[in-house]
C-alpha cells in the first residue's frame, strides 16, 4: 500500500499563502538562487527517491512545473543536489483538474481518472512507490479535506507573514497530527513531519 505524502512550504506563523503576495517569505522561491545548506538539499532529494508518482493540479501545471523543472534537469545533468528534477521527468505525473482537456506534450503524464478520493485509493491501492503531491495551496487543501493525505511534510521558513492561507482551511471540525520528526538546518529552515489522526469534534 502506497502513502500520498503532502509537502509544503509554509512561514513561521503557519501559512502556505501569503495575504500580500509582495511579502517574499520563502527561503527559496525556486529560481536560480538555491540558499538551501547542503545537508538540507540532501534530504529533499531523499524524500524525492522514495516516491515514483506526483500528483499535481492543473493550474500548477499551467504555470509551468513541469517545463521549469525540466530546464533545470537539463542544465544540471550531473549535479547530485539537481537529482530530484530529474525524478520530476521520470515519474508519473498524473494531473486533476474539475475539467479535463486534451493530451498532454509531456511524457509520463495524464489526467486523473474520477473524483480525488476515489483515484487517490486507486493509486494506493496499485503497484508502485509512494506519492507526492504539489498543487498550490487550493489543491493541498483539498487533499487535507479529503482526508487522503498519509504525510505531511513542512519546510518552515524563518519568516511570519501576519496573514494569509492556511492548508487546513478545508478541514471541518480541525486535525489531530502527530510529530513524526523535525529537523533544523544551517540556513535557518525547520522542516517538521507530522502523520494525521483524526479529525477533531466540531
Amino acid at each position: 500500500m502506497s502513502r500520498l505524502v503532502v509537502q509544503m512550504q509554509t512561514s513561521a506563523d503557519g501559512y502556505v499563502e501569503a495575504a500580500d503576495p509582495a511579502v517574499q517569505w520563502q527561503l527559496w522561491d525556486w529560481g536560480p538562487d538555491w540558499p538551501w545548506d547542503e545537508e538540507l538539499r540532501r534530504d529533499f532529494n531523499e524524500t524525492f527517491r522514495a516516491v515514483d508518482r506526483i500528483l499535481l493540479s492543473r493550474k500548477m501545471v499551467e504555470q509551468g512545473y513541469i517545463d521549469h523543472w525540466a530546464r533545470i534537469a537539463e542544465s544540471h545533468p550531473d549535479e547530485p543536489d539537481f537529482a530530484f528534477a530529474g525524478r520530476v521527468g521520470d515519474a508519473e505525473k498524473i494531473v486533476f483538474s474539475t475539467a479535463e482537456g486534451g493530451h498532454f506534450r509531456w511524457p509520463r503524464t495524464r489526467w486523473a481518472a474520477g473524483g480525488l478520493a476515489e483515484t487517490i485509493a486507486r493509486l494506493k491501492a496499485g503497484p508502485g512507490a509512494d506519492l507526492i503531491a504539489f498543487g498550490g495551496t487550493g489543491f493541498a487543501a483539498a487533499l487535507a479535506g479529503a482526508g487522503v493525505v498519509d504525510e505531511y511534510q513542512f519546510y518552515v521558513n524563518s519568516t511570519a507573514v501576519g496573514r494569509g492561507e492556511s492548508l487546513f482551511r478545508s478541514v471541518a471540525g480541525g486535525l489531530r497530527l502527530t510529530l513524526v520528526r523535525s529537523k533544523s538546518y544551517a540556513c535557518g529552515m525547520v522542516v517538521n513531519t507530522y502523520t494525521p489522526r483524526g479529525q477533531t469534534n466540531p
